[in-house]
């Protein structure tokens, strides 16, 4: 009696442990795949969502047919309980399994029905099929751009195209040594991975996109004596659209392995950088006196498009209780607002003055001897009563935009995130009654130029351009924030905005500490007034996709950048 009580119980435990979820005796597994294989994760995660039968046997080795690819995919794509289309197919009745899917697969758009009016049920599945079917199904497809190139060599020119590279920058695919091969035919294993990963971002491959950011350079073609061919995208596959002479030099703006991204007659191209040699971070220029040194002269300010010759004198903004801070070794104090005006005088690093009215780029200030003309760029402009930040224009700079979307990751891009955030630094700054000014508000492409040329045309006094990074490894991670000494005159006041940003991105958003960089990023060194580059976190680590990826978290950056900035403005 006792004997047969504690066997009841004993049966009873391990039913109960059985049942248990995540326990290994209540996972389902195909008698044909071993842990040890690639897609075993994959196949049996579709297998537990339904999309395939959970029988005996997987058979991963076995060539995948177009009905069972379109009972996959309409199954995956959450389309199984929609009204079955009236579609007439030649080799397919309806009432049937293979004709209830592929009657959906067809009216989705994933498949098409042959020439004759058949389906080919039972043909086996090619590549590029797939790749077409998938991409539709999840809205993959990819437009090849410059950000974007085609990465397959064997699609060029292939109908599909645009899908394949979907596929590989979506994470689903990234073909076989730089081959998606088209024309092979598909086993049901691969299948499995490529619906896995466009379902679930774990399964996603990682994605090596083009290392383009704000820091340029600029290069000169060094062949011996040859011309050097500009390609479409980063291989010899890349169509030509044109060639540099020996000895050109250009600007170059990114890099994907060994191609640099350069910017050609208002156009980008990819050249091999084992032909060139880089130049330093300013092409040879005429200008380069006007870049203060020692003692800074001011630079030449053209009039903004929107006013009128004169209409800078003739409308000064008085102000009231401002002060101005020196930030230059020496600064002239001229007699009218033009800076071929004769110097009455001049001022010393650190020195503050009293502002009596702005107007454009040019402070007027009372000195001893009387009333004198700066130029703005080389005050930091302190508020003495009231908010720090009233009255001071800053401009927001949201990265990337319109064809250009930056890094990605589960089809979340870095403009999109970079845009929000913006908006809210926008609204916390105007808010404060700053003067508060973005180079865009909505999803549009602005050149790196278009931005540093938008803040001096405003008479900007500060710029902060937020961006999101990336890296090939998923350990990078953290807040980061750029400043520029080489050719920025205020890159002290720079580098003392970025501490500032930086110190709240890490206490406000519990950020990891990647601290402030002194970097020659072109909207920081092509500006000259307090100039940040903000890298708000890495969207390849998981942590921080998480929180890049959260309206709580663009809520906490937006409050580190802004607090930032008091802080910067509220220090005498």
């Amino acid at each position: 009696m006792k004997t047969f009580k504690w066997a009841a119980i004993a049966l009873l435990f391990f039913a109960l442990v059985s049942i248990v979820p995540g326990h290994s005796s209540a996972q389902f597994k195909f008698s044909d795949i071993s842990p040890d294989k690639e897609y075993f994760d994959q196949v049996h995660y579709i297998a537990e969502l339904g999309i395939v039968n959970k029988a005996d046997k997987f058979n991963p080795g076995n060539n995948l047919t177009r009905a069972h690819a379109a009972k996959m995919l309409v199954i995956a794509s959450g389309k199984k309980d929609m009204p079955t289309p009236n579609v007439q197919f030649k080799d397919l009745k309806p009432g049937t399994e293979q004709y209830e899917f592929a009657s959906r697969a067809v009216e989705l758009g994933y498949f098409k029905k042959k020439a004759d009016g058949s389906f080919g049920p039972n043909e086996k599945l090619k590549r590029d099929e797939m790749g077409y079917a998938l991409s539709v199904a999840f809205n993959l497809s990819q437009n090849i751009t410059v950000d974007r190139p085609l990465m397959l060599t064997d699609m060029k020119d292939h109908p599909f195209a645009k899908e394949i590279n979907g596929l590989y920058y979506g994470g689903v695919s990234q073909g076989d040594a730089g081959k998606f091969l088209p024309k092979d035919y598909l086993t049901r294993s691969q299948f499995a991975l490529f619906v896995a990963r466009a379902l679930n971002d774990e399964y996603r491959l990682t994605v090596k996109l083009p290392e383009q950011t704000s820091r340029t350079y600029f290069a000169k073609v060094s062949t011996g004596g040859d011309n050097l061919n500009v390609r479409t995208h980063p291989a010899v596959t890349g169509d030509v659209v044109d060639r540099l002479k020996d000895g050109e030099i250009v600007e170059v703006i990114g890099q994907t392995g060994d191609w640099l991204l350069i910017l050609i007659n208002g156009n980008n191209g990819y050249i091999h950088s084992r032909y060139t040699v880089e130049v330093g971070s300013q092409a040879p220029s005429d200008d380069d006196d006007d870049v203060a040194t020692e003692e800074p002269e001011e630079p030449e300010v053209s009039e903004p498009e929107d006013t009128e010759p004169g209409d800078e004198s003739d409308n000064p903004s008085p102000t009231n209780g401002l002060v101005g801070k020196v930030t230059a070794n020496v600064l002239n104090v001229r007699k009218s607002p033009d800076g071929t005006s004769a110097v009455v005088g001049k001022l010393s690093l650190n020195q503050k003055v009293a502002i009596e009215s702005i107007n454009g780029n040019w402070a007027k200030i009372n000195l001893q001897s009387g009333s004198g003309y700066v130029h703005k760029n080389y005050l930091k402009l302190i508020n003495q009563t009231g908010n720090p930040l009233k009255d001071r224009i800053i401009v927001i700079d949201a990265g990337h935009g319109g064809k250009d979307p930056g890094t990605l990751k589960n089809n979340l891009t870095e403009k999109e995130i970079v845009l929000k955030v913006s908006k809210l630094v926008e609204g916390k700054l105007k808010n404060a009654g700053a003067k508060v000014l973005t180079t865009r508000s909505s999803d549009a492409y602005l050149t790196l130029e278009q931005r540093t040329d938008y803040a001096k045309k405003h008479y900007a006094e500060a710029f902060v351009s937020i961006h999101v990074n990336s890296a090939g490894s998923t350990s990078a991670k953290g807040s980061e924030v750029y400043y520029d000494s080489s050719t920025n005159p205020n890159a002290t006041e720079s580098r003392l905005l970025a501490n500032k940003i930086q110190e709240n991105l890490v206490k406000g958003a519990n950020m990891s500490d990647r601290g402030v960089k002194d970097q020659r990023f072109y909207v920081i060194r092509n500006n000259n007034v307090a100039a940040v580059l903000v890298e708000l976190g890495f969207i390849t680590n998981p942590d921080d996709f998480k929180k890049l990826s959260s309206e709580q978290y663009m809520e906490l950056y937006a409050e580190a950048i802004y607090q930032g900035l008091v802080q910067y403005y509220a220090a005498q």
